[in-house]
């Protein structure tokens, strides 16, 4: 049998005994001290002054809160008249039940500083608005004009394109029948197969600069070359650059060829 002194290990006293004791677990000095501490914070923060706006904004909660009695003048003036609590103003009680809310201006600022903020966010917004419209107009504009550049260099190719075929063909269509070239460009532009000498070039430099210039002078630009050449085709020898066509005659080209511009042919 086991000795009636020895230390029951599954006891309550000893496992109390040796929690106290334990390691990791708080002492008691310290878990006191903690203690203390907690319940001076808690008085330091009952005893706290609040900052008088704070005061201000809970006192006058708490009077709004509260329903007015015979306490306030004008409440026991109105029960003099027969004013219940509840009732409505007026004769017949169907005017105001409650009392008009208070607006508490609890800034520093004046009286019309509210209404200059609005106006300056109102001037703000216009201007943010007008400027994101000038944008888009600006935009816009980059846009139109890029497109319009882009359609005149195509239109520039296009012309250029038709001019060469057209001089490709009056120089095609004029040997056919022996004629001469009747306007210089008329024909595509070819180098001669006798050229002059340095010395000659320089002798006769200056009057082939003249003439150079007399010429440039003279010469129209290519859109107008390509009505000039286009229209001669047609009437000397009855042939179309768009439709790529020779009609027999005259009437033969009115009556089959859509027009005598590019736009015709579309």
């Amino acid at each position: 049998m086991a000795d009636e002194d020895e230390e029951d290990y599954m006891s309550d006293k000893f496992l109390l005994g040796e929690a106290q004791n334990a390691p990791g677990l708080v002492p008691d000095k310290i878990a006191k001290k903690y203690k203390k501490e907690s319940k001076h914070n808690e008085l330091n923060e009952r005893n706290k002054i609040k900052p008088m706006r704070i005061r201000e904004s809970e006192h006058r909660e708490q009077g709004l809160a509260s329903a007015l009695d015979s306490s306030n003048k004008g409440f026991a003036m109105l029960q003099k008249m027969g004013f219940k609590h509840g009732m409505g103003l007026g004769k017949d009680g169907t005017g105001r039940a409650e009392p008009i809310p208070l607006s508490i201006k609890a800034d520093r600022g004046g009286l019309g500083h509210d209404m200059l903020l609005k106006r300056q966010r109102e001037v703000k917004e216009v201007l943010k608005h007008e400027v994101a419209k000038k944008r888009m107009k600006i935009e816009e504009n980059q846009r139109h004009s890029f497109r319009q550049h882009m359609s005149g260099k195509f239109a520039e190719r296009q012309t250029a394109s038709d001019l060469y075929k057209s001089q490709k063909a009056c120089e095609q269509l004029d040997r056919s029948k022996d004629l001469p070239c009747v306007v210089k460009w008329f024909w595509p532009e070819t180098k001669p197969d006798n050229e002059e000498s340095e010395e000659e070039k320089e002798k006769d430099g200056t009057e082939d600069a003249d003439d150079d210039d007399d010429d440039e002078e003279d010469e129209p630009e290519p859109a107008e070359k390509l009505v000039h050449l286009t229209m001669y085709l047609r009437r000397t020898h009855q042939y179309c650059i768009w439709c790529g066509t020779k009609f027999d005659d005259d009437q033969d080209i009115a009556d089959n060829c859509p027009g005598d511009t590019a736009q015709d042919h579309e």
